[in-house]
């Protein structure tokens, strides 16, 4: 998927997507001890929601992502932070500059996620941490309906490129992505969280603002991609119109080696 994928409703990410992982932002960072000083890279920040919550910790943010439109929103939230255009297979930074860089449900949308950790590893310093996390197993997800739901509009549009939200969600996925970039082993969990919403429609509006909801509707158009996420979230709808979708996270953290 290309960046005008991610980018063609940045504000929806922005505000409805992203901070629905805070609890997952707040666990990963806290076990990575960042706090005063530490020199953080976010890779594939999107528009900063987490990189906001490490600067709120005294961090030194640096963030890169693909897609203008949410470097643009990141550049706000962190307004001494770093931004900077680009991908992850080919990290514009000079060996050992960080000391923990960090990919929040990132590197499954790689090109190359066994090139992508090489380049998270390669940019930390000596003993440095790398962090990666990604959806748990889909049925523990209740949010996979609506992945399910847009997938047969989006298998119309094959040129899109993958969108492979479970690439690296089987047990000790993450780990074994961190193993082959010869990282150190220190820490894996999970992270239950709700993706909650007002309504039906901000729960739609924030998965059409995803590069996976920007597929769809691509290849079927807004009104079909609408549809069947409505018909997706119904049973997670409650008698007071709110959603709520509950998830599992995993996360893993491994060290450069001295």
């Amino acid at each position: 998927m290309s960046a005008d994928h991610w980018g063609g409703r940045p504000r929806d990410w922005a505000n409805l997507a992203e901070p629905s992982n805070e609890p997952l932002f707040a666990e990963v960072l806290t076990r990575l001890g960042v706090g005063p000083g530490t020199r953080l890279l976010d890779i594939g920040c999107g528009s900063g929601y987490a990189a906001a919550m490490a600067a709120a910790r005294g961090a030194r943010v640096t963030g890169i992502d693909i897609t203008p439109a949410l470097i643009e929103i990141a550049r706000e939230r962190v307004a001494d932070g770093e931004f900077v255009i680009g991908g992850m297979d080919e990290l514009p930074f000079e060996d050992g500059r960080f000391d923990a860089a960090v990919g929040f449900n990132a590197f499954q949308f790689a090109d190359e996620p066994t090139r992508a950790i090489g380049q998270a590893a390669r940019v930390v310093r000596p003993r440095g941490l790398v962090a990666a996390t990604t959806f748990a197993e889909p049925e523990r997800n209740e949010s996979t309906a609506l992945h399910l739901a847009l997938e047969p509009l989006r298998d119309a549009a094959p040129a899109a490129g993958r969108h492979l939200p479970y690439e690296l969600s089987a047990p000790a996925g993450l780990e074994r992505l961190l193993a082959s970039a010869s990282l150190e082993p220190v820490d894996s969990g999970e992270v239950p969280l709700a993706w909650a919403h007002r309504d039906v429609d901000e729960a739609v509006r924030a998965v059409l603002a995803s590069g996976g909801g920007a597929v769809a509707i691509e290849a079927a158009g807004e009104p079909a991609a609408r549809a069947a996420l409505k018909r997706a979230v119904a049973p997670f709808t409650g008698p007071d119109g709110s959603v709520r979708m509950n998830n599992v996270f995993r996360y893993a953290i491994a060290r450069r080696p001295a």
